[in-house]
């Protein structure tokens, strides 16, 4: 009704030109309320399948009570958000209608929050109409973080602009500096339970805030102003408790990454902030805004006046991108892609008000070229030029990130979870996997990337979960993770005739060069083949392992020129050594001229480079984060080559071939020497069930898994289950 009343009044100050001036009051905040629910419709009704989605889900199941993995921290998320998703998800009844939900709210919430602070700013609502326009719209930085489930962030990002708002809001009149004063505190004190990098950067902003607004008027006694910041002081003093006993501490794990750097470092988020030309726009129109403001005040040589709300909105901009700038001086291993909302936030504010206040000169001086009618049509004209640009670009990001059939996943997990036993877990794909964690409760064990991990016991979970997935084997130290797979049938189960060799490349171990067994072969002294490794049968696979060293060796049988012949493939790797030796040996009483390897990098990776001749030789690779992968390979006595396939050829005259290969680019280590046997980690780690994806390497992750203990059991759309008879749950299901 109070809607309708004021669109009365607004039709009826637009029949009066002496009222005219009252339509702006009214029309910009209709209008940013307007497009904030559209983009937040279109938003909430994109699918989802980011595994952020899932955690959080899996979090919200901690606050209303239901079942969580044991090895979850769930302490360390700061509990807004999960309670906002637990509510929701209590009002819709669907865990996945809650999480679009909490999308809606969000993407709202962030249209309203930019029109509060470019109103703020500017003051009046047309400046924030065009802060809303150019946050939700001309910047694809904001709809970025809910495409790939960065609600935590996102709400976040929703409080600090109503904190901005509020203490701007506090300069305009002291009798109602207070109220603002108690809005301000309040949603800082919120953004610290939202997200914690956040909050971090969001403190010192709202202390300089805070202290701009407390100084005194001209001619105020200074202890009555005391008295009345009292109450701010208090509140201010509670929050800044709160932040160094909780939120300081809890930051301290977001600063160990060791891949981060190298995969998602400061240069990322300068590269994120360049990829989109309208972000570049309005990065460059708010910097101008903060230049045309500070040389007013130069040229009018006075210093900023305690009520100058832009003196908020640098300080917002210096605490934001002060806190990038340290962090990449120090070497702070964090997400640095995370800051970019945190930097273009201010800038966004600033363009608008800038906007806002050129049009309202150019009415000044062209009123009857630029009219208040011609104003907000522009305004409208932009609108449908560039919504079509970002609303596709974030569903283009969204579909990225989306579950083959997220109900068949649902199906699939709601169904393990009926037939096995308590405390087991359930491997399964990295998205897949969060999902069934937060749908289900039930543990899951996956491989994630370490640039994404900043935790010890995610990276040991994600090798435990690569190895099953996978390998016969793996062996690993701080350089290297070597999986032994395409394993052949043999008397115990499967013997593995090719390794994939996946070095650590700026503390991530990427898969850079593969054995191809084919290419395993033994040549006889005229350069003909005597025999290739497919040719010969499995005679075992051995292994030892102790404190310092890891040993695992392939030996393979045949008959040659009517003698018998034994192959072998030793791999040797030592705790800390950047560097493994594959030995290769035959033995038979057929003449040898020499043996021979090819490794072959896999899809989407590419040698770029070869130097060196003879016996040793260094590969570059094409750039993998920030640099180009190397790897040093040398052959005693024997050759290293590039073959017209793209991969390198090793041989070696006589009865044996060592290689020795060399990681040039490591970075920080995410484990330390250990062996990686199947059985013993699915004992390990207690899993009861697999969820596969039907794709290329389905026939042979299901052919480990039999041999492993695991039989299909069932299935839906893209989803195939596996389960262990021993994790089954007696009774009824």
């Amino acid at each position: 009704m109070v809607i309708v009343r004021r669109l009365g009044a607004m039709s009826a100050a637009a029949a009066s030109p002496g009222r005219v001036e009252r339509l702006p009051s009214i029309v910009p905040a209709i209008s940013a309320i307007g497009v904030a629910a559209v983009v937040a419709a279109l938003v909430a009704a994109t699918p989802i399948g980011s595994g952020d989605y899932g955690q959080w889900l899996m979090v919200s199941r901690g606050v209303s009570g239901g079942t969580t993995p044991d090895y979850r921290a769930l302490s360390d998320v700061p509990p807004l958000v999960p309670i906002l998703i637990a509510t929701l998800q209590g009002a819709v009844g669907s865990p996945v209608g809650a999480l679009h939900a909490v999308g809606f709210v969000i993407v709202l919430g962030l249209g309203l929050g930019f029109f509060a602070a470019g109103t703020a700013l500017h003051g009046r609502p047309i400046g924030g109409l065009l802060s809303s326009v150019l946050g939700l719209l001309a910047t694809n930085v904001f709809l970025d973080l809910l495409a790939f489930g960065g609600l935590l962030q996102a709400t976040a990002i929703v409080l600090l602009l109503l904190t901005v708002a509020a203490f701007m809001l506090a300069l305009r009149r002291r009798a109602t500096e207070r109220r603002w004063w108690l809005v301000g505190c309040a949603a800082l004190f919120a953004t610290c339970l939202a997200h914690v990098p956040t909050a971090t950067v969001a403190m010192p902003v709202c202390l300089a805030a805070a202290g701009i607004s407390a100084l005194p008027e001209r001619g105020e006694p200074i202890r009555q102003r005391l008295r009345t910041i009292v109450p701010l002081a208090a509140a201010l003093g509670l929050i800044g408790a709160y932040w160094l006993l909780v939120i300081a501490p809890a930051s301290l794990g977001y600063v160990v990454n060791p891949a981060s750097l190298a995969y998602r470092g400061p240069e990322r988020a300068l590269q994120l902030l360049a990829d989109y030309p309208p972000t570049i726009v309005i990065a460059l129109v708010g910097l101008i805004g903060v230049a045309a403001w500070a040389i007013r005040l130069v040229a009018a040589r006075r210093l900023p006046g305690r009520r100058d709300r832009w003196l908020v909105l640098v300080a917002w901009l210096g605490a934001a991108w002060a806190a990038f700038g340290v962090s990449a001086l120090t070497g702070a291993s964090t997400d640095y892609p995370r800051f970019v909302p945190l930097l273009v936030g201010p800038l966004v504010v600033s363009a608008a008000a800038t906007l806002a206040a050129a049009g309202a000169a150019l009415a000044r001086r062209q009123p009857r070229t630029f009219t208040l009618e011609r104003g907000l049509g522009a305004i409208g004209l932009s609108v449908a030029l560039v919504a079509p640009f970002s609303i596709a670009g974030y569903q283009t990001e969204a579909v990225g990130y989306e579950l083959p059939d997220d109900a068949s996943l649902a199906a699939v997990a709601s169904w393990a979870d009926a037939h096995l036993v308590k405390d087991s877990a359930i491997l399964a794909p990295v998205r897949e996997a969060k999902w069934v964690e937060g749908l289900t409760g039930r543990s899951s064990l996956f491989s994630s990337q370490v640039r994404y991990a900043f935790r010890p016991v995610e990276w040991e979970r994600s090798l435990a979960a690569d190895a099953l997935m996978r390998g016969n084997l793996s062996l690993a130290n701080e350089s290297f993770v070597l999986t032994l797979t395409d394993g052949i049938p043999s008397a115990g189960g499967q013997e593995p005739r090719s390794l994939v060799i996946a070095p650590n490349h700026g503390g991530e171990n990427v898969d850079l060069l593969r054995v191809v067994p084919a290419a395993s072969l033994i040549i006889d002294p005229s350069g003909r083949i005597l025999a290739s490794l497919p040719s010969l049968q499995p005679a075992g696979l051995d292994r030892s392992s102790g404190p310092d060293r890891l040993v695992a060796t392939t030996r393979w049988t045949g008959t040659r020129q009517g003698g018998a012949l034994a192959y072998s493939q030793r791999l040797d790797l030592a705790a800390g050594a950047a560097s493994f030796s594959l030995t290769v040996g035959v033995e038979t009483a057929a003449p040898v001229g020499g043996l021979r390897l090819e490794l072959r990098p896999p899809a989407g990776v590419t040698i770029v480079a070869s130097s060196g001749s003879g016996e040793r030789a260094d590969i570059s690779f094409a750039r993998i984060g920030r640099s180009e992968p190397r790897l040093r390979l040398r052959v005693p006595g024997g050759s290293v080559t590039l073959t017209t396939s793209g991969g390198l050829a090793i041989g070696a005259p006589g009865r044996s071939l060592s290689l020795e290969v060399t990681d040039l680019t490591a970075g920080g280590a995410s484990t330390s020497l250990r062996l990686l046997d199947p059985a013993a980690l699915i004992a390990q780690y207690n899993v009861g069930a697999v969820i596969l994806r039907h794709d290329p390497s389905y026939d042979g992750r299901r052919a480990r898994l039999e041999l492993l203990g695991f039989h299909v059991a069932d299935a839906g759309g893209p989803y195939v289950v596996m389960i262990r008879s021993a994790a089954v749950k007696r009774g009824p299901a």
